[in-house]
């Protein structure tokens, strides 16, 4: 959904900004370890896996598995 418009770094900053205000908006901000959580996902994804295939929807390869993300970060799919 997200391949083939390009870069857009601005936009990513933006939606990454609008995450962390939900954040503090759902009341979840004075859980600092939950927060950091949310804010490292949400900005991982959108800085890289959604732009990862900006040029051509095409360009994404069949297959692709789904990322497990944990209290650690990225995990390694098994």
């Amino acid at each position: 959904m997200h391949s083939g418009n390009g870069k857009h770094d601005e936009m990513d900053r933006r939606a990454i900004a609008c995450c962390d205000q939900a954040i503090i908006d759902a009341g979840l901000a004075d859980d600092h370890a939950l927060q950091q959580a949310l804010h490292a996902y949400f900005a991982w994804a959108t800085t890289t896996t959604m732009a990862r295939y900006d040029q051509s929807a095409d360009d994404v390869p069949d297959g692709l598995g789904i990322p497990h993300w944990s209290w650690d970060g990225l995990q390694e799919l098994k």
